[in-house]
Parts: structure tokens; sequence; C-alpha cells
């Protein structure tokens, strides 16, 4: 029988979609956005041999996310513009819900769901495994390959932009959101918002303010140590 998912509701049964599949976990989510703790459940996953399928439609996936996604084995990537679907299973669970795999959606919105089984809700299981097939079908497989990150700098002043010279763009190291370098604000106006409401200088988040990459950073130290070393040491 059907069950009926709240916001919260809504995150427990996806997280528990993707760390109970055993042989295949397909994630419909027209707004992706790869947390650290969304990509270590499908590293996971990668590592039990699941083979696992994301099919995205808005925004382009920065840099990282697509760096992190290659690093994996048994998935694949898929771009269907026109998606609006939201939809998470693995061979024997499913949720259809109104969020998007999408860190602000967890947080912020108001969200319902629907959480079934296979065995409990056979006919309505198989009729949304056939539609997300049909999406996959008419979908671009987009291609997986881990890129060197290029740190920005100023063109004009090339020859002074020798090895250790600081980059002049960085990343939020909350959101991975485009912002000007600078280790003393390493987060976009809205995540500073939310992080001066408690101000603790020593709170993990996602990102390297340098290069962008899935790394434990905090106010106090905002740069992974290879770009500590490289441009602040």
């Amino acid at each position: 029988m059907a069950e009926f998912l709240t916001t919260n509701g809504t995150s427990y049964h996806i997280e528990n979609v993707i760390i109970d599949a055993k042989k295949k976990l397909v994630l419909v989510s027209p707004y992706l956005q790869i947390s650290k703790t969304f990509f270590e459940r499908l590293k996971d996953a990668a590592n039990r041999n699941v083979k696992i399928k994301i099919i995205y439609g808005k925004d382009e996936l920065k840099p990282n996310e697509k760096n992190s996604l290659a690093e994996l084995k048994n998935i694949e990537l898929f771009y269907f513009e026109n998606l609006h679907a939201k939809c998470y299973f693995n061979e024997s669970e499913m949720v259809i819900t109104s969020m998007n795999m999408y860190e602000f959606s967890e947080k912020n919105n108001r969200e319902m769901g629907v959480f079934l089984t296979k065995g409990k809700d056979y006919e309505l299981f198989d009729k949304a495994v056939n539609e997300t097939l049909s999406i996959i079908q008419s979908s671009e497989l987009i291609k997986l390959t881990k890129t060197k990150r290029v740190y920005y700098q100023d063109k004009k002043n090339s020859k002074e932009n020798s090895k250790g010279k600081k980059p002049k763009r960085g990343y939020c190291i909350r959101c991975g959101e485009r912002i000007p370098y600078n280790i003393e604000k390493p987060y976009c106006w809205d995540c500073f918002s939310i992080w001066s409401q408690f101000e603790n200088p020593e709170y993990e988040e996602n990102v390297c303010h340098s290069c962008g990459e899935f790394e434990v950073t905090s106010m106090l130290k905002p740069v992974c140590y290879d770009c500590y070393k490289e441009f602040e040491k």
C-alpha cells in the first residue's frame, strides 16, 4: 500500500532507496545538486556494484560534481531537456515526489511524496519504471570524464600569474557557487546569511573555496590541503 510522505519523510526514503539498492538505482531529478553526503551514498552503492542511472534536465552540473561522478564505476548520466518528473527507485522501492535531488529543496521547500514497494504496489511501480525507461531512451548520454580544475587568473596580468599566485575567483564552501576568491569570505551571500545565524567557524562544509572539489572545509579552514600549500602557505 502506497504511503504518503512529507518533506522529512521524502528525504528519509530517498536516502534509503540509495542505501538499500542491491542491483540497480535510478534517480530522476530535473535539478541536481550533488552534496558531499549524496555523493558518499552513491559511492557506497557503486562499490556494491549497483548499476546507477541519473537523469537530470535543468542546470549544468558544476565541474566538481562531474569530476566526482566520473570517479564512480557503474554509473551513467543522462540529460533530458524537458524533464519535470522526480522519481527515485531501486529494484524494490520507489519514491515519486515533488522534491528535486537538490540540497536547497530538502532544507527550505515544503514537499510531498509517495513511497511505493514493488511487492505491494506492483502495477504502479511497473508503470513508473516503464515511463522512466522511455525518458532514458529519449535522453542524451553525458560522457563523464575527470578534468583538472583550471584556476581563474586575470589574463591582463598573465606574466604575474606564475605558480603560487592566488586565483581571482573561488567557490562558496557550502553550495559551490562561483564567488571572488577570499579565504576570509568563503561563502556566497545567501549561504553566509544562513551561517551567520550561528557563526560556528568550525562547522563542516562540502567544497574547497579554491578548487571547488568536494572536501571537508569550514570558515576556519576554507581550502583543501593542496590548495593551501599552493596559494596560502
